[in-house]
């Protein structure tokens, strides 16, 4: 049966619906005598919320403002700040804390966004899931307790800083919260995973779709149009001459940008993620060429989202592949450089022949490419030549926040 395209990626979500199903019915418990609403009551739409939600960074900040004020309102702890740390696969350590901007910690007291960093390099990073654990605040009176959520794939740390020693009441909240706090984001990277799964899936149907019916449409036409100006390149028409070149080159053009865009459909990030993909390019490349290549990456802990990753595979691939085929270099750098606002500068260069060169050659579209490669994931693209000889491209993406 044929899809429409608005029913491309939607993969089935009956199993979602019905484990949120199952989460209301567990959490629809009745209030205490004391009329204050039990624990499991107040949090169970925040597990529900987190499920379904598409971005945790936006949703999280909002959502712990309840938490945060029932732990002041019914615990006696006026100044209790609440903290969530994240690490879904394939991306970078989040915090959020109730009612911030995405990624901001303005709100915590000082030193605490730092501590908890260090922190979960080491000591709170290697805490098993479900274990608590207190420790003191440097130059302060108070401590931070941490519990390690159960919310496989993603990693999640949910922490409270207070006294050192938290009332019984305030103990038995902060392990209410843990709970539906995990088993909404257990849900929600569930969710999540699948649909990447779907999306993979689709794309490398659509490429199979592609190679098998226009690719092969578009090779003839290539061959007949490269034949097509060889032969009028014999004889004594200019006009003639110039059309059949640019039918040639036009249908070279768009043979190339079908085939990266079938490559680009097909490619996973093999490791997971972009600082274990480039590797792996780099070999491939130094096994079909001559080239020394160099890959200096200075930003391991930094790693943008899927499709930006792949974006940029692509667009390394892109200029690679130019260099062993038209810069007659010697040696090609790949570099990985951290910016100042959280951002990534990628910069390719070689030590051939020059971007005049390049220009000069009527098969170069890679750089229109590269550029609408740029182009899609807010990246800001350039190529110029290189101090000393040879081309350097070189491709800055801001951080999420300083591009919005």
């Amino acid at each position: 049966m044929q899809r429409t395209g608005n029913q491309a990626y939607q993969p089935s979500t009956g199993w979602l619906r019905r484990l949120i199903d199952a989460l209301l019915n567990r959490s629809a418990v009745p209030q205490e005598q004391t009329g204050k609403p039990s624990d499991s009551a107040r949090f169970s739409a925040l597990s529900l919320e987190i499920a379904g939600c598409d971005k945790l960074e936006n949703v999280l900040p909002r959502l712990m403002e309840t938490p945060q004020r029932s732990f002041r309102q019914y615990n006696g702890l006026e100044s209790a700040h609440l903290l969530i740390a994240t690490r879904c696969p394939g991306e970078e350590l989040q915090l959020h804390t109730p009612g911030a901007h995405p990624g901001r910690t303005d709100d915590l007291p000082p030193g605490v966004a730092g501590f908890v960093r260090y922190q979960l390099s080491g000591t709170l990073g290697s805490l098993d899931e479900l274990h608590s654990l207190a420790m003191p605040l440097p130059a302060s009176t108070e401590a931070l307790h941490a519990i390690r959520l159960q919310s496989t794939p993603a990693e999640a740390w949910l922490m409270l800083s207070g006294p050192v020693s938290l009332p019984k009441a305030a103990t038995a909240t902060f392990e209410s919260l843990s709970r539906s706090l995990g088993q909404g984001l257990a849900i929600h990277a569930a969710h999540r995973q699948r649909l990447d799964q779907a999306i993979t899936h689709e794309r490398r149907t659509h490429a199979a779709e592609l190679h098998d019916s226009l690719a092969q449409v578009l090779g003839y036409l290539r061959l007949g149009t490269s034949r097509l100006d060889a032969r009028c390149g014999r004889c004594d028409q200019p006009e003639l001459q110039a059309i059949a070149a640019d039918l040639s080159q036009q249908t070279r053009h768009a043979y190339r940008m079908l085939r990266d865009l079938i490559s680009s459909s097909r490619l996973t990030l093999e490791g997971g993620s972009l600082h274990s993909a480039l590797p792996a390019v780099v070999r491939e490349f130094e096994q079909r060429s001559a080239l020394v290549f160099e890959l200096d990456d200075r930003c391991p802990q930094q790693e943008p989202d899927e499709n930006c990753a792949i974006q940029l595979l692509m667009i390394v691939r892109e200029a690679l592949s130019n260099a062993v085929r038209h810069a007659h270099a010697s040696h090609l750098r790949i570099q990985l450089l951290p910016l100042d606002n959280g951002g990534m500068h990628l910069r390719v260069e070689d030590n051939g022949e020059g971007l005049d060169m390049e220009r000069r050659r009527g098969d170069s579209f890679g750089l229109s490419i590269m550029q609408e490669r740029a182009t899609r994931i807010g990246a800001r693209f350039s190529i110029e030549e290189r101090p000393g000889g040879g081309t350097r491209i070189d491709l800055i993406l801001e951080d999420n926040d300083a591009r919005s």
